[in-house]
């Protein structure tokens, strides 16, 4: 589910001496802006799930059968329940909804509606919190521990977790630099066995590649290794990626705890590192990401229940006012007019104007016909107040026409869509000035 921006070059010729415009379309980007920066969004909810009564016998027959669903959003601190409608009525607890059917008959189904209004909050920590963690509390040590999926244990995840904290003493660095080598080492792939099976942090590790759920799986795995409580978090959230009909849809990121503020989001799939988006609404918190979220139990003989997925249905309601996290992007080039052919090196200097620790990804959009020694994504973690500089070194294609001189724009966006623009130009006369 990582973002993806849609660049179109557009080449108008004209006559000799004429500057020639390579145009990145930025109204995508304009578009999509309220997803990562509304104060407040409201969505519409539509969960429902069925199940088939098979007779195994001409006598067989089921007395009486029950749901019961953890998958469904709930009150949290950024997150209101505005309503929840169930139809058959189901008893409510703390985290499951129970269905119950008597004498049921060729198939039981259910519905739920919700109404949920989430609060755009970017988690504020000011001060450094010491690596290794010393001491935590009995109900958070859970979180430090191996489980089924997400197995910690594993030799390979112990030694690479080892090596990429190495010598650190910052947690808040410490999880972004596990996040970091997640991101950019793990390949985001629907086409492999990880779409309809949820596969371990240790084939996810082997095999470098995965979908959301085996992605925040291998991060978790790596935190634990090395004493970082964390947990999976599953929901649902909204995308603009061309990979998916819907643009909403399930998916699972992670919350690593850090004492004295309590638990962080961490989205390693969308690069959203130590925050997340308000599209993203939570449904249930879990030690491992392939726990059960539907039970289905009942009471009969010579029958069996089969069950189907459930589907969800989201709508976008309301989006509320405005939230910018303050963030200073100038960008400058080592040469402003280059030759066919040559290089250029594009600095883009980071000013975090915030008093607390921010961490994003930097993506560079540019036409096609300037390449990139490199990643396009870079990842950049701040301490508050502080100032960094991120390069990409830039080639350009030596088949362009001779006749014309060029201008270049280039764009480089935050994981919440702040952006800075620059250009450079280019002829066969340049100089490389």
């Amino acid at each position: 589910m990582t973002k993806l921006i849609n660049q179109h070059a557009n080449l108008f010729k004209m006559k000799k001496l004429v500057i020639v415009l390579l145009l990145v379309t930025l109204l995508p980007l304009a578009l999509a802006d309220w997803f990562y920066n509304s104060e407040n969004i409201v969505v519409n909810i539509d969960i429902s799930g069925d199940a088939e009564i098979v007779q195994l016998t001409p006598s067989g027959y089921i007395e009486s059968a029950a749901i019961n669903l953890t998958f469904f959003p709930k009150q949290y601190d950024n997150q209101e329940l505005l309503k929840l409608y169930t139809s058959p009525k189901a008893e409510i607890s703390h985290d499951s909804l129970k269905f119950e059917w008597k004498n049921p008959e060729g198939k039981i189904d259910f519905i739920i509606n919700a109404g949920v209004k989430i609060t755009n909050v970017f988690p504020e920590i000011r001060q450094k919190i010491s690596f290794p963690i010393e001491e935590l509390s009995k109900d958070i040590v859970i979180y430090t521990k191996p489980s089924e999926t997400i197995n910690s244990e594993n030799e390979d995840i112990i030694s690479l977790a080892n090596e990429l904290v190495k010598g650190e003493d910052d947690l808040y660095a410490a999880v972004f630099k596990i996040a970091e080598w997640t991101k950019h080492n793990i390949e985001y792939n629907l086409s492999t066995l990880t779409a309809e099976v949820s596969q371990k942090a240790s084939w996810v590790l082997q095999n470098r590649q995965g979908v959301c759920d085996e992605l925040t799986s291998l991060f978790i795995a790596l935190l634990r290794a090395v004493g970082i409580p964390a947990r999976f978090i599953s929901g649902i959230s909204y995308t603009n990626s061309p990979l998916f009909k819907e643009n909403w849809g399930a998916h699972g990121w992670a919350e690593v705890y850090f004492p004295g503020y309590g638990w962080v989001p961490f989205d390693v799939t969308y690069g959203q590192f130590g925050w997340v988006d308000p599209a993203h609404i939570k449904f249930k918190e879990s030690v491992d990401s392939d726990e059960p979220s539907t039970y289905y139990n009942w009471l009969g003989r010579n029958a069996d229940i089969k069950t189907r997925k459930l589907d969800i249905k989201t709508e976008l309601i309301d989006k509320i006012g405005y939230s910018k996290t303050p963030l200073n992007i100038e960008l400058s080039n080592l040469k402003n007019g280059i030759s066919f052919g040559s290089y250029n090196l594009l600095t883009a200097s980071i000013e975090n104007l915030n008093d607390f620790y921010y961490a994003t990804e930097l993506h560079l959009s540019k036409p096609k016909e300037v390449k990139i020694a490199g990643d396009e994504q870079k990842s950049i973690l701040l301490l508050p107040k502080e100032k960094k500089k991120v390069f990409w070194i830039l080639k350009l294609d030596s088949n362009l026409d001779s006749r014309y001189s060029y201008i270049f724009p280039l764009l480089v966006s935050t994981s919440n869509n702040i952006t800075s623009e620059i250009s450079f130009t280019a002829s066969i006369r340049e100089r490389d000035v």
